[in-house]
């Protein structure tokens, strides 16, 4: 996301995932609307308009030289001091650009003009009380001034009070209200603040008025993808790489949008630009990539460029509370998300919840998301110790209510995924930070100290891929609810939309994870066993017209793709007992639809790759202790997929194991993975305590020998 644009002259911008230099207001308003005449300036007012032009068009040097020869003749002009201080600015010359706005506040001290520059200076020296000081006499001077109202907002949300912003942009959008650049501010101004609806179609407005805006189109491509809109997303970002092609940002959300979409012609543009994509000065989100190939050594150098613009190294050395002489009786745990409402990480997480050992461990929950009152909120609030509802705090804020609550570990539960907040662990939070469960892979910053593993996601060898420590659980890294419920209702086929004959194969994993390279091979398996059907998870008209034209260049009518719609989850759940079996895509698994499709009962056939990504399926079946359901390579899963299908006896003793496995072995043992992660958080304090530095750790499973302490052991490698 693309923040905040100066009106005129400084760059305060709002903290950003992907920010561009602000856009000077001179693009859209006259120079008198930016610099009113004072009454008692001696410089005539055709100088006055050729130095305002100068600056307005960027070009500071010449605008600076001006007013130098100009002062020569008319010193008293508060006009050229303000200019001349402005263009110090744009310098970073900060002292001289303070010497020049004093002077014209001196000689114009009832004009807002030199107040609001110097706001800007301290703004960028950060002096927070003194800008915001000369912000509010510029607007005690003119509560009107379009300058004055922009660049408080932007320099509000940029101290992590974007709450206080909408209000003095409303006001400058009353004044101006064709200005985009102002509605391109206010827009992001709601974003910050969870106005997502809104900041959409202020960016709209925006594009309205200014079509050549270019982050408030990359902006609203963006929102666009949120709303599941990505064919209107992809003409914003094909609109952006025809004026900038070298654009990695903008390039990796097209890619992405096309993924969602399952228009292949992404593999060939993703191939041109694959090198360079993230690492040429344009860091992307890596869950942008993430499912564009399975390449961990890639996908940690551009993690790793994308976390040094985002979570800068310095903040996280910063210091945090004094090691205690023993370990406290409960240990504070703060989990950080969005997502504790209705949503795939509480579908995993409320078990934990429920079984975490509350004698030992507070557990603290921060919901950064929506304030919600579904089944899954109303648990959470009950589960913790704390809830923290922090949906309006600033990310500032939220630090200081995290450092207030005196936290032993904090742990960041959705990485870089949409909706994210990771980035307030650039600042200590606790003393240990950890990675777990929302990101499959590397944050690639040494801000997170601890990643939540296994030995399957991360096998030994493996550590290069990750800027974390790995702390490897037994069995798998995935938490799992053993009281989750399914629907008592019956689907039959007719009630799905499939055929009353005939295998089926399926797949409800997102759009975005099927490529080329998975379905030749569902192509070719459905020409293989006569009457098959391959039911998919409906990503929207667009995708299945691009799955079923797919289908038909590989010989197989496009009828037979059936695409289930989305339910509430305990039907969905309740439905998936219709298939036969699930088919796996490569390089992002299956991963709460795979533990989803295991508990109705439902088999997963999976290949395992090289990425973390690419291993969670391998990682959920070895812990139910089903590895004929994991595939060598490619030819062994499209051999093992046609086997079941055409072995009927088979299917059912698999299914049937499967049912068994799933009260019998650990990834729906709830409590045992409870008191694994808890060994985990005890060894990793303990090391802090004892001022040891974080290592890799393994948690070995309890010796459940009658004569032994049932306690699992933490080995450092």
């Amino acid at each position: 996301m693309t923040f905040a644009h100066s009106l005129q002259n400084a760059d305060v911008m709002t903290a950003a995932q992907n920010s561009a230099p602000p856009r000077s207001l001179a693009d859209s308003a006259p120079p008198h609307q930016l610099h009113p005449k004072s009454a008692n300036d001696p410089l005539p007012s055709s100088m006055r308009e050729r130095v305002s032009i100068v600056f307005a068009a960027g070009r500071y040097e010449d605008a600076s030289t001006a007013c130098a020869k100009l002062l020569q003749h008319y010193a008293a002009s508060a006009f050229l001091w303000t200019i001349q201080g402005l263009c110090h600015l744009k310098r970073r010359a900060l002292n001289d650009a303070l010497t020049c706005l004093n002077r014209a506040r001196e000689l114009a001290p009832s004009t807002p003009e030199a107040y609001v520059g110097m706001a800007d200076v301290y703004a960028v020296q950060g002096d927070i009380k003194a800008a915001e000081t000369h912000y509010q006499m510029a607007l005690t001077l003119d509560a009107h001034h379009l300058l004055a109202l922009n660049n408080f907002a932007n320099f509000l949300s940029e101290i992590g009070r974007p709450e206080d912003a909408p209000p003095l942009l409303d006001a400058a959008r009353e004044l101006a209200p064709d200005n985009a650049v102002i509605l391109y501010n206010l827009a992001n101004a709601k974003r910050q603040i969870g106005d997502t609806a809104g900041a959409k179609e202020l960016y709209r407005q925006a594009l309205d008025h200014a079509p050549d805006l270019y982050e408030a189109r990359s902006n609203y491509g963006q929102m666009l993808c949120l709303d599941r809109e990505f064919e209107a997303a992809n003409a914003q970002f094909a609109k952006l790489l025809a004026i900038n092609p070298d654009d990695d940002r903008i390039r990796a959300n097209k890619l992405h949008a096309m993924a969602m979409l399952n228009d292949f012609n992404w593999i060939a543009d993703y191939q041109t630009h694959r090198r360079h994509l993230g690492l040429r000065g344009t860091p992307v989100a890596p869950f942008m990539t993430i499912g564009l190939e399975d390449n961990p050594d890639l996908l940690r150098l551009r993690t790793h460029a994308y976390a040094e613009s985002h979570m800068p190294t310095t903040q996280a050395a910063t210091p945090c509370a004094a090691r205690p002489a023993s370990r406290p009786d409960r240990l504070r745990i703060g989990y950080f998300s969005a997502d504790f409402h209705n949503h795939a990480t509480m579908h995993l997480m409320s078990g934990l919840l429920r079984s975490h050992d509350k004698s030992r461990f507070e557990i603290q929950l921060f919901s950064y998301g929506p304030d919600r009152s579904d089944t899954q909120q109303d648990f959470a609030r009950e589960a913790a110790d704390k809830f923290h509802a922090v949906g309006q705090l600033s990310d500032h804020g939220l630090i200081a209510l995290a450092q207030a609550e005196d936290l032993d570990i904090a742990v960041d539960l959705k990485g870089f995924t949409g909706r994210s907040r990771s980035g307030i662990f650039a600042s200590r939070l606790a003393p240990v930070h950890m990675s777990f469960l929302g990101y499959p892979g590397t944050m690639g910053t040494p801000a997170m100290d601890y990643l939540i593993t296994d030995s399957v996601v991360s096998p030994v060898g493996s550590e290069r891929h990750f800027e974390e420590h790995l702390i490897r659980l037994p069995h798998s890294y995935q938490p799992n609810d053993d009281q989750r419920h399914i629907a008592p209702r019956q689907f039959t086929r007719a009630d799905c939309g499939l055929p009353e004959e005939g295998f089926i194969f399926c797949c409800f994993n997102n759009s975005y994870k099927i490529t080329p390279r998975e379905f030749d091979i569902w192509m070719r398996l459905m020409t293989k066993v006569d009457g098959s059907v391959l039911w998919l998870l409906s990503g929207g008209p667009t995708s299945e017209a691009n799955l079923r034209r797919e289908a038909e260049l590989r010989g197989v009518c496009g009828d037979r793709l059936i695409f289930a719609g989305r339910m509430q989850q305990d039907e969905h759940l309740a439905r998936q007992k219709v298939a036969d079996l699930f088919l796996d895509t490569f390089a992002v698994n299956a991963h709460t639809t795979c533990s989803d499709a295991l508990w109705a009962g439902l088999p997963v056939l999976t290949r395992p790759g090289q990425q973390f990504a690419a291993r969670v399926g391998a990682s959920l079946l070895s812990a139910m202790n089903l590895p004929t359901l994991i595939a060598k390579d490619d030819a062994d899963y499209e051999a093992r997929a046609l086997q079941y299908a055409q072995d009927p006896d088979a299917l059912l003793a698999l299914r049937s194991k499967l049912m068994v496995n799933r009260r019998r072995t650990p990834l729906f043992d709830t409590s045992g993975y409870a008191r694994n992660l808890e060994s985990a958080f005890d060894a990793a304090f303990e090391r802090w305590r004892l001022e040891q530095p974080p290592a890799h750790l393994t948690v070995n499973p309890p010796d459940t020998r009658p004569s032994s302490k049932p306690s699992a052991s933490v080995a450092a490698a």
